[in-house]
């Protein structure tokens, strides 16, 4: 499926996710089988490597997921292996330009979007199984670029950033965002909540998809209801701690008699 953001009668729909902070393959193939329709590695803030990226990418695939990646910046080795080691969705934090943006098209997608360096046995490239031609078109249509918007600055900028060509959308970073706003973690205040809303609303309205990773509550119910059709809400990790904590506390302390 080239594109993510419509089922399989081609009508639109949100992309759901849950993030693999575990880097566990297992997990990520499971999140697929669940049904999630992506699963988010985090290379920015993770100790994930290119190899990682590719085992996963291919777990999520192999659950019936897409992989989403985000990686640390729009430098060209970090844009460039990781859609060469499979990733479809590829999250790049900070972008506060439309300038920033154009790297990352720049790096990530062929002639004549940008210029995507030529390496045919990749992953990405589905190992030079089809003529080149072909297979720098497909590439194009099934890797979706998301800028972060994580400043007043990006918001500022957000109409430009949307319109450089190449680019699928935009993600909110509600933790940088709210900081910016001099809110941090203030993932319910008004404010906050009707800037995100604002910017979802705004990349919409020019064609462009709106995500973003917040835990169920206000923030992602009014990211929703502005529009975002990508939405992460929950990890591997934050999960279990609160399954295993309501484990062990329905088992007895103290010593064994």
């Amino acid at each position: 499926m080239n594109d993510p953001f419509r089922d399989e009668n081609g009508r639109p729909r949100v992309v759901r996710g849950v993030t693999i902070n575990s880097n566990a393959t297992r997990l990520a193939e499971l999140a697929g089988m669940l049904g999630f329709e992506t699963a988010w590695i985090d290379v920015e803030h993770g100790t994930v490597g290119f190899a990682e990226i590719e085992a996963l990418c291919m777990a999520i695939e192999s659950g019936g997921g897409v992989p989403t990646v985000r990686i640390p910046d729009y430098q060209r080795h970090h844009v460039l292996r990781t859609v060469e080691a499979g990733g479809r969705i590829v999250v790049v934090p900070m972008i506060n330009s439309a300038e920033e943006a154009r790297r990352v098209v720049e790096h990530g997608k062929f002639p004549p979007l940008g210029r995507r360096g030529f390496n045919q046995r990749s992953r990405g490239l589905r190992y030079g199984l089809k003529p080149p031609v072909e297979s720098f078109a497909e590439a194009n249509e099934r890797t979706h670029f998301f800028g972060q918007i994580e400043t007043l600055e990006a918001v500022s900028n957000l109409e430009a950033i949307c319109k450089v060509e190449g680019m699928a959308g935009i993600f909110i970073g509600p933790g940088d965002l709210s900081a910016s706003m001099g809110k941090p973690g203030a993932f319910a205040d008004p404010q906050v909540l009707s800037t995100v809303s604002e910017v979802i609303r705004k990349a919409r309205s020019l064609g462009k998809h709106a995500g973003i990773l917040a835990m169920p509550g206000p923030l992602l119910n009014a990211a929703i209801e502005a529009g975002a059709d990508l939405a992460f809400a929950g990890s591997d990790i934050t999960n279990l701690a609160a399954v295993w904590k309501s484990l062990l506390q329905s088992l007895p302390a103290g010593a064994a008699s």
